[in-house]
């Protein structure tokens, strides 16, 4: 089973991507979707890196969000990836989308990604769906007729909060492709925007609050996620004391419930920072969120046996 996640090329998670492959602890079975935001050193080094690790990957070509597809002329273009076989032509089907996004050379296998019924409607009898691998599409029982057995689900588990303190209310909660083990009616995948979310805001402002999410696998292999929320949150002021708040109370949950395929070099290099009064930043923070939750699909993907802690 192959997993899709789907990321924006904002810098901090592209670290995560990085990192994750430099240290071989990425499965060659989470095959990233990265629609570039930027035109930036860190997106090209991550690219860079995938290509030196043959690690399956994909930029999407037509990019909807940001400035990143506005500009021809790049200050840090990428390479030719046109001949990796590792590699998978992807595009979202909107106004700009052309047929050439997905040729593929080789082995290479393509992606597109369909949000809108309509749009879908319009391509159903048209050569780009016969000659796509796999159709990334919201849980749409209209659009998962036209695809059929190219499907695959792209879900949005995490909640949209207008306000970060709301997850107070939220605590511990089911996280949307929890059935990702138990697929049925001939999935051979599934993809997700993680725990970054489909809404993409172009710059963040400071919040009241701070909170700090992770996922993780319960014994029957559902996976859930838990929110710690820092409890002064009156003021913008006090990032630090915030952070600390909710780091505490990571780890007071995690010494009592975290255990065996939960347990992540990056929730441990994450929760050791309680130990010390450095705030890394909010960047470091949801680089480590990310690492821990893809090094934790990592094992659960490459597993034969239902899971079990």
């Amino acid at each position: 089973m192959i997993y899709y996640p789907y990321l924006r090329g904002r810098m901090y998670d592209l670290l995560a991507l990085k990192e994750l492959v430099e240290q071989r602890r990425l499965s060659k079975n989470i095959i990233p979707i990265i629609e570039p935001v930027r035109d930036s050193k860190e997106l090209l080094k991550t690219v860079q890196t995938l290509i030196e690790f043959q690690h399956p990957f994909s930029v999407i070509a037509n990019p909807q969000v940001s400035v990143y597809g506005l500009n021809d002329t790049k200050l840090f273009p990428l390479p030719n990836l046109s001949k990796l076989d590792f590699y998978y032509p992807s595009a979202i089907l909107a106004a700009d989308f052309s047929s050439d996004f997905v040729q593929t050379e080789g082995s290479q296998k393509s992606l597109l990604i369909a949000k809108d019924y309509e749009l879908l409607k319009a391509y159903q009898k048209t050569q780009v769906l016969k000659i796509v691998d796999k159709v990334l599409i919201p849980d749409v029982a209209r659009m998962q007729k036209m695809v059929s057995t190219k499907e695959i689900k792209m879900a949005d588990p995490l909640t949209f909060v207008k306000h970060v303190e709301d997850y107070q209310l939220l605590t511990d909660e089911y996280f949307e492709p929890a059935d990702w083990y138990y697929q049925v009616g001939g999935f051979k995948g599934f993809g997700d925007y993680s725990m970054v979310g489909h809404v993409y805001f172009d710059k963040g402002m400071p919040s009241r609050a701070i909170a700090l999410h992770l996922i993780y696998v319960t014994k029957t292999g559902e996976l859930r996620i838990h929110h710690f929320v820092s409890d002064s949150n009156e003021k913008v002021s006090g990032q630090k004391e915030k952070f600390f708040e909710a780091l505490n109370k990571m780890m007071s949950w995690c010494q009592k419930n975290i255990s065996g395929l939960n347990q992540t070099p990056a929730l441990e290099e994450l929760l050791s920072y309680a130990h010390h009064n450095k705030f890394p930043g909010l960047g470091v923070v949801k680089k480590l969120s990310l690492m821990h939750h893809f090094e934790l699909m990592s094992k659960l993907l490459e597993m034969k046996t239902t899971p079990t802690e």
